[in-house]
């Protein structure tokens, strides 16, 4: 019994580098296609969760222990860029300083066609600035997306208070 012990554990931790070597590969690939993705200006961020950035004193959750604005989003929102194009389909929770023509058209929605686009990397992370010119609601758009595809926006609007959303990079292709 204990040649097989001694057998056995040997295999195990073979098993387990190999298994080791795999995800670092799977992890080096995925950054690659993020650099591509960024290089090409064709990626969609998909938003997992949101923060609103409102006043922490009309705010009820932040009373309780543990308290916080962290929203987990249930639905698909997100945000799809492209050398020509940013194509917004974004939830808003916060204050609205004007309320919107069209009832239908809450939340952050848009599709941009002229606007600037900065991409720099601090860090290991792609930080991009995107300042919006045929949008009279939102100003600037900054995502920050780390090399393994988890990324953060802010979103600074005109009408609305700040909001912060948290999500990953997926390719838009």
């Amino acid at each position: 019994m204990k040649k097989a012990n001694y057998l056995i554990l040997p295999l195990l931790v073979v098993i387990l580098f190999a298994a080791a070597c795999a995800s670092q590969k799977k992890a080096g690939n995925s950054t690659a296609r993020m650099a591509a993705m960024m290089d090409d200006q064709r990626y969609t961020f998909v938003a997992q969760s949101v923060q609103p950035t409102e006043d922490a004193r009309y705010n009820v959750r932040n009373l309780f222990p543990g308290g916080s604005n962290l929203y987990q989003l249930t639905s698909r929102y997100d945000l799809k860029i492209t050398r020509d194009s940013v194509i917004a389909y974004l939830p808003f929770f916060g204050r609205a300083y004007t309320a919107p023509v069209d009832p239908t058209k809450g939340g952050i929605q848009f599709t941009s066609t002229k606007f600037n686009y900065k991409k720099t990397i601090r860090k290991g992370n792609y930080e991009i600035q995107i300042d919006l010119k045929d949008n009279n609601e939102v100003r600037s758009l900054y995502l920050t997306a780390s090399p393994s595809g988890y990324a953060s926006l802010r979103i600074i609007n005109l009408n609305k208070t700040p909001i912060a959303y948290t999500g990953i990079i997926e390719d838009a292709r």
